[in-house]
This record gives structure tokens, sequence and C-alpha cells, in this order.
């Protein structure tokens, strides 16, 4: 089996499934060379990671998932290699917990205006801790019987433009680039054909972009080798994950798109230079 890197991976102190030493389980059963846990808009996952790897493990890699604003909705931008005791960074994360936790409790007031009579605190324990996305008031709703599946949750009541969507708290591209640089990482654009997110990407070059992520479970064959074309024309690195969340019918499983251990070691690259010029 050849040398492989998964760089996209969640776990529970988001929206995964898996807890922070589950994941860390599964990790070491693909006999992967590295990882990256990009938690959404939360390290507390690459924390509780950090301290339960072991010598022999794969390199854990520092890890984000961090939510912007665009126009007409939000992009994901990955950050890598940064220090994960940056001070900005860490209070900017904090903000973004509060305003999630705000959002989830609002979103909930919303269902029981609608006659779903949805306990908060079921939402809560759907959380166990990690702060309050969609997918929690959704296994929530799902738990008490007021819908029969995640998907019907999204589609009837918490998708985007739903009676209960609330839009998340988030930065402009050009704040959230220069918040990675700062904290010494560097800036990978998640899954590009997601909702044509690849159309911003000239404009996210000129902001000082560094990457895209090419290799992820919604990518066929053709759109992976149009986003490497990309890629070279705009002088961006390459990265690729499975997205895995645990919930397998919706994602791609741990490794399983064998990304290349060389496309870490050019991140790493950038990211030195990147702190050469701090």
């Amino acid at each position: 089996m050849p040398s492989c890197i998964d760089l996209h991976l969640h776990t529970s102190r988001s929206d995964g499934v898996l807890s922070p030493r589950e994941l860390l389980e599964e990790v070491r059963a693909r006999k992967l060379v590295a990882f990256a846990v990009v938690d959404h808009d939360t390290i507390d996952g690459y924390r509780e990671l950090a301290d339960l790897i072991v010598p022999g493990d794969p390199e854990l890699v520092s890890g984000l998932e961090l939510s912007v604003a665009t126009g007409n909705g939000d992009m994901h931008l990955l950050a890598y290699l940064f220090d994960s005791d940056h001070q900005e960074l860490a209070e900017t994360l904090e903000t973004f917990r509060e305003a999630r936790n705000l959002r989830g409790r609002q979103m909930v007031e919303r269902l029981n205006q609608q006659g779903l009579r949805l306990p908060f605190e079921t939402v809560l324990e759907a959380a166990g801790g990690s702060a309050i996305g969609r997918p929690h008031i959704a296994e929530a709703l799902v738990k008490n019987g007021l819908a029969s599946s995640i998907e019907e949750t999204f589609r009837k009541y918490i998708g985007n433009n739903c009676p209960a969507y609330i839009p998340k708290s988030m930065i402009r591209p050009p704040e959230a680039i220069a918040l990675i640089h700062r904290a010494g990482g560097v800036a990978v654009l998640a899954h590009p054909y997601i909702n044509d997110m690849h159309r911003h990407v000239p404009s996210l070059v000129r902001l000082g972009l560094d990457g895209l992520e090419i290799h992820h479970y919604s990518h066929d064959k053709q759109q992976v080798q149009e986003l490497k074309r990309l890629a070279q024309k705009h002088g961006l690195l390459l990265s690729g994950g499975s997205d895995f969340h645990g919930r397998q019918e919706h994602e791609g499983d741990i490794g399983a798109d064998s990304v290349p251990v060389e496309y870490l070691e050019k991140l790493k690259s950038r990211a030195l230079e990147i702190r050469g010029g701090i």
C-alpha cells in the first residue's frame, strides 16, 4: 500500500461522530503517514489528539476548517500547520464558539415557535460540550421523534433558507487568509466544486490563497484533473482528504483518496516561507 495522508477529518468536537480518541484508533488502523483534524471553527479536537499521540503514530498536522462569508453564502477555508497557541487565532475561535452557541439557541427557539417542542437540553446533549452546529440540532430532532431522518431536518427546518435557519457568524476571505498567515499557517480552499466555490479562486489568489483541496469525496476524476490545472495556472499547492465525519453514507472513508505525502511536504515548505515573512 503506498504511503498516503488524509488532511480532512472531523471529530465530535465539531460535527463529527467519533471522539478524538476514537478517531485516532481509526487512523492508526489505516496506517496513514499523516493526518489532520480540521474541525469547524475550533481546534479543541486537535488539542486533545496532540495529547494522545505516541511514538510510532501517524504525524498529526495542526488543522482547522474556517467558515468564511461570501456574497451569496459561505465557503470553507482549510488552515494547516499554524501555531496552535497563537493568541489572536484562539480569541477569534472563542468568538466563533460563543456565536455558534447563541445561533443554536435561536434556531431551537424558532423550531419551538413552529410547534416542534424541541428541548434545548437535547441539543446540548447531542453537542457533547462542543460548539453547537446544525448537525447537533438535526440529531436532537430525530432523537425526539420530530423528524424521521437528518436529511428531513435540513430539507424542512434548518437547511439554508428554511424556516428555522439562521446564518453563521463568519469573517470575510481577506481577514481569514491574513489571520491564517499571521498564525504561521497555510490557507487552502476546501472542496472547491461544492457550491461552485472554484469560481472564487482568482480573487482568493490575490488575497494570498496557498492551495486547493483537489481530492475530496464530492469530486469526480474529471474535476480532480480540472482542479490540478487550475492550481497549476495560479501557482497553488495541492491538498486532499476524505472529509470524514463518521456518517459513511454521505462522505468518504478515512484515507480513501490515497492523497500523496508530497502534498504535505510542499505545504510545509510554504508554511516555512510564511513564518519567515512574519
